[in-house]
């Protein structure tokens, strides 16, 4: 299997769990970089596929956007095209009408739900099929009436309580086009960057010898080497994969390259030279960026591997205060979650304890769809178990948890070893 089809199957993994959670909420958004939108993008086009098994319906329209008066009928003349053309070259073809709605609408988002609703009524073998409509317009003429138009379509699916006509969206998850939806549910899709790099270095269609192609080719060859334990020549691809980014100012391809020489060196057991790779790693990397908290915890995984815990909790301490300062929260937990298991002894139970608590304060300045993802569930199910005969503190904890992510949030944890 190749790395796009690998990523392409965990994304599956991932929408078949988020919509089996959120079968009543009428829009799904997928937040990501854009090149793990653009990933999004392409998975929803592989579901129109034949070999595609499953009833649902997916339907992909990337036309323009050019107004809320407009955009729903815009939609409709498409399927409606398309039903005349079924209908001049098959047999029985069910009828399908529609009247519009007696009340009245601010905008015409009505027009692509209720005959989408009516489709579903006539055509009996689509009756249990659910259905997404994928929008992507290609230019926005007002982001506003976009968001009126969207909000509009979830209150109409509300007010049927159709849960079966979803509508899907995806955009970046720090400049969003869309304001937060209260009845949408957004969730983040992530891509590891280096099953990325080997991909676009297998499938590209650059030019041969330029220099990007030339970079993500070495990456590619080390992951080949240090698959088969060929450390030497890993690090010789590396080491020029590493000169290449130089070249071209790629600085998050230099820092990648870094990384995996720091695995290659691990892995051939040459220590030193793994912590002189880090060193420059953190002189090199952009400072108050996700990429240098990712590298923090990295680094702070690697000493745990070499028994070295105090000072593997410090790094993991300096990665969650700079994560806080540029608001990437769930790196936050994360960081907070490693350094409290790492505490997980009877002596040290209460500092388990604070640091699992400061997840909580920290889940309180994070979006929903950044928490849902996040391992809250798991800290504060550890929680409960730690807190023990503290009833007060268990009953405060499981009804901030329930509001958060309803009556069913906690997760399976192995019993509290302090106590």
């Amino acid at each position: 299997m190749n790395p796009v089809d690998l990523e392409l199957v965990k994304l599956k993994r991932q929408w078949q769990k988020v919509v089996s959670k959120n079968e009543k909420k009428p829009m799904l958004i997928c937040i990501g970089e854009k090149h793990e939108t653009d990933l999004f993008d392409g998975f929803i086009k592989s579901k129109l596929s034949e070999d595609e098994e499953g009833d649902d319906i997916f339907l992909l329209h990337y036309q323009e956007f050019n107004g809320m008066k407009s955009f729903g009928q815009t939609l409709l003349d498409e399927w409606t095209e398309f039903y005349e053309m079924l209908k001049k070259s098959e047999e029985n073809i069910p009828q399908w009408n529609f009247k519009d709605p007696e009340k009245t609408f601010k905008t015409d988002a009505y027009k692509a739900f209720y005959p989408l609703l009516e489709l579903k009524k006539n055509f009996p073998n689509i009756k249990d099929s659910r259905i997404y409509l994928y929008i992507a317009p290609l230019r926005i003429s007002d982001t506003e009436e976009l968001s009126l138009w969207v909000k509009e379509w979830c209150k109409i699916c509300e007010m049927s309580e159709n849960k079966d006509i979803k509508l899907v969206w995806a955009e970046h998850h720090t400049h969003r086009t869309l304001p937060q939806i209260s009845s949408a549910y957004s969730f983040r899709v992530e891509v590891d960057i280096h099953q990325l790099m080997q991909n676009t270095a297998a499938h590209t269609n650059r030019k041969k010898n330029s220099p990007d192609t030339d970079f993500q080719q070495q990456i590619l060859i080390a992951s080949n080497h240090l698959s088969k334990e060929r450390f030497k020549e890993a690090e010789h691809a590396l080491k020029t994969a590493v000169k290449l980014a130089k070249e071209q100012k790629n600085k998050q391809g230099e820092i990648s390259a870094y990384f995996m020489l720091t695995q290659s060196y691990t892995a051939d057991k040459k220590k030193d030279r793994a912590e002189d790779t880090y060193r420059t790693i953190f002189e090199e990397v952009e400072p108050d960026s996700p990429l240098e908290v990712q590298m923090y915890m990295n680094y702070g995984s690697h000493l745990l591997g070499n028994s070295k815990k105090s000072k593997a909790e410090k790094i993991f301490e300096k990665a969650a205060e700079t994560a806080q300062k540029i608001g990437e929260y769930a790196m936050v937990i994360e960081c907070y979650r490693i350094i409290g298991t790492l505490n997980d002894t009877v002596l040290t139970k209460d500092k388990m304890i604070r640091y699992f608590e400061k997840c909580l304060d920290i889940a309180k300045l994070m979006d929903p769809s950044v928490r849902d993802q996040s391992s809250l569930r798991f800290v504060a199910s550890m929680l409960i178990l730690k807190y023990e005969g503290n009833h007060d503190k268990k009953t405060i904890l499981d009804s901030e948890m329930k509001a958060y992510f309803g009556d069913d949030w906690r997760v399976s944890v192995e019993r509290p070893k302090a106590g």
